[in-house]
């Protein structure tokens, strides 16, 4: 995630911004996607929604964008009902009573390309703080694409960004049915914001 931030920083330099910009993320067009191996059979998938957060850049140090974003585990659904509830309740995985958000927050970042980025910060999860390393693409910048035709989004400044890391569960403490399904977690973030007012 810091790489995106961080290609934002540089873009916002051509769009004419001079000071910190701060965005929102817009919560119903974001998603943290996880997958993982089901007993060498197959890779199942699931998600988490509702994510809220701020990142905020200043183009002439870019290097001091900052991340924070929250995610509601209770939010978490793979498309099998019972599944959902061991995963949300159960004290062998989220515990989503003693532990209700994760969280990422940005440590570093470093522009790999013209649009992509490595995002350096603190994951969060069931109260245990690991560092987690994220590529990120910049996939849009620039006036909001609806405000053509919806007067609401005229004079917006949103941006569009896609979040790639691999992590092992059992470093935030999930080490239930290790190895039978997989330690190694792909996590995926596909997420749009606004400028805010």
């Amino acid at each position: 995630m810091r790489s995106v931030w961080l290609g934002l920083a540089v873009l916002l330099m051509f769009v004419g911004r001079a000071e910190a910009d701060t965005f929102t993320l817009d919560k119903q067009h974001t998603e943290v996607r996880f997958s993982w191996d089901h007993l060498g059979l197959s890779r199942q998938s699931g998600r988490f929604l509702d994510a809220t957060g701020t990142i905020s850049f200043d183009r002439d140090k870019p290097e001091a964008t900052t991340i924070d974003v929250s995610v509601p585990i209770a939010t978490l659904t793979t498309g099998v009902p019972a599944l959902d509830t061991l995963l949300v309740k159960s004290k062998d995985y989220f515990d989503a009573a003693g532990f209700p958000t994760a969280t990422f927050r940005s440590t570093s970042l470093r522009m790999t390309g013209d649009k992509s980025a490595e995002v350096v910060g603190d994951l969060t999860i069931n109260g245990i703080t690991k560092p987690a390393t994220f590529a990120v693409v910049l996939n849009f910048l620039g006036p909001h694409p609806m405000g053509a035709v919806n007067p609401t989004f005229q004079d917006r400044l949103a941006a569009g960004f896609s979040a790639r890391t691999q992590i092992l569960r059992s470093e935030w403490g999930l080490t239930r049915m290790v190895p039978l399904v997989s330690d190694e977690i792909r996590l995926s973030i596909e997420a749009e914001m606004q400028k805010t007012p």
